[in-house]
């Protein structure tokens, strides 16, 4: 049988067959998003003990929260920049040592001061290892399902975060907070010894940026066993590389609006996303107990297993199912406030509903960032919408710590911290009028967002 002298691989990927290698990156992407939840969430569960151990104020912890998220909107847009760069497979790894090794390191604080220091640097590996994870899957996934499997990426990112809220509560108070950090940076280490050996490169990047690298041929061949690719097949995809920083791309060719108003909606989304993320359990201990305000809050990050349920919808019908979603949103949100007084297992099922529109929500907008952008500047374009939504995470703790400074009822705080989802559902209607005809493309035929 002749072999193809030519072959687009963006063809390849679309018609890739199911076997171990596709497999295989996608669990390891989701381990990637597992050891990321764990840690990310680890300094919102060990709080009040660490309040508790140092004789500190809740208000006290913002600049801790606040600083945690500089970091991770560093290393969103260094790594990602970065991964445009020189790859997504060695940023990530880079990436998996940075916050594994400075998780490792959390427990040797003796105050606040060296608390935020180390916090900043493992939160700069997170920042950076999560939208690799992303890019990677966007470049190996069909365009028909590219949004459902990013999002069921988010299922080890899920049981990261909630298992740590569990695990919190189990060994906390025996243990004390320090071993939430100890086995969060172990954790992560092993993931990063993983990824060196096993996770590949992307073959859409490297046929871009290394047409000649040979392990594009051995990439394809695993994609495609049966079109028996031959060493004489030449690679190629039908996208340019276009010079100067990558940043700006996300602004030319039409991309502008688009790229304002998918930063608005994760910006907005993202204050409510971490009002509740780094404020639940602290918020909930005195009402409920820290046992079970641990439990509302791993409750909460659970949500972000149903996911998946928007990215097969935005697969099937666009940008309008996160307009709706996050209308709704808020509505569970300012819930949670109310039904305290009322029963625990209420103000459970508040916040797993919380967590399933919330956080379900943030997880689709963000499986759209990887979607509408070329290959080129796909890491760049998902790191820097990581990065400015972290502008919406900064404000958010902080507009909880005032409102607690200023002792705010707790249903007011419930209620003041839904409302930034009203103003992303806005967002979101008039992104999904901001779509590009490249963009649509890049979406592919079969996705509802390709109607240009």
């Amino acid at each position: 049988m002749a072999q193809a002298t030519r072959a687009n691989i963006l063809e390849v990927v679309e018609n890739q067959e199911r076997g171990w290698f596709a497999t295989s990156t996608f669990l390891l992407c989701c381990l990637v998003m597992l050891a990321d939840g764990f840690d990310n969430q680890a300094i919102n569960y060990a709080a009040p003990a660490i309040i508790q151990e140092w004789g500190i104020t809740r208000a006290l912890m913002t600049p801790v929260f606040n600083i945690s998220i500089v970091g991770w909107m560093t290393g969103s847009i260094v790594f990602s920049m970065l991964a445009d760069r020189i790859g997504r497979r060695p940023s990530t790894v880079l990436a998996a040592l940075v916050f594994g090794t400075f998780t490792l390191l959390i427990p040797i604080a003796t105050d606040l001061y060296e608390l935020a220091a180390l916090r900043f640097c493992a939160a700069f590996g997170v920042g950076g290892a999560m939208p690799m994870a992303i890019a990677l899957i966007s470049d190996y996934a069909k365009s028909k399902n590219r949004g459902l499997r990013i999002t069921l990426m988010y299922l080890g990112y899920t049981i990261g975060s909630s298992g740590g809220g569990i695990l919190a509560a189990e060994i906390i108070p025996q243990y004390g907070w320090r071993s939430v950090f100890y086995i969060g940076g172990i954790g992560a280490l092993v993931v990063a010894a993983i990824l060196s050996v096993s996770l590949p490169e992307s073959v859409r990047y490297l046929v871009l940026r290394k047409p000649n690298d040979p392990r594009i041929l051995g990439y394809a061949r695993k994609l495609r066993p049966s079109a028996n690719y031959g060493p004489e097949t030449n690679f190629v995809i039908e996208e340019t590389i276009k010079t100067g920083v990558p940043v700006k791309h996300l602004f030319t060719e039409g991309r502008s609006a688009m790229t304002w108003f998918l930063w608005f909606a994760l910006g907005f989304s993202f204050i409510t996303h971490f009002f509740l993320s780094q404020w639940m359990t602290t918020l909930l201990t005195e009402p409920l107990g820290f046992a079970n305000a641990a439990r509302s809050q791993a409750l909460f990050q659970l949500g972000a297993a149903f996911a998946f349920i928007f990215g097969y919808l935005i697969d099937k019908k666009g940008v309008p199912v996160m307009t709706t979603v996050m209308i709704l949103g808020a509505l569970p949100v300012a819930a949670v406030g109310v039904v305290t007084d009322m029963s625990v297992a209420l103000t459970m099922a508040m916040s797993l509903a919380s967590g399933i529109l919330v956080l379900g929500g943030n997880i689709g907008l963000n499986a759209v960032s990887s979607m509408i952008y070329p290959t080129f500047i796909r890491s760049t374009a998902t790191g820097a919408a990581f990065a400015v939504a972290r502008i919406g995470a900064i404000i958010g703790p902080m507009i909880a710590g005032f409102l607690i400074y200023i002792e705010t009822p707790l249903d007011m705080i419930f209620l003041l911290g839904a409302l930034p989802m009203l103003a992303a559902g806005a967002a979101c209607f008039v992104l999904d009028k901001s779509i590009t005809p490249e963009a649509s493309r890049e979406m592919a035929s079969r996705s509802a967002l390709a109607r240009h």
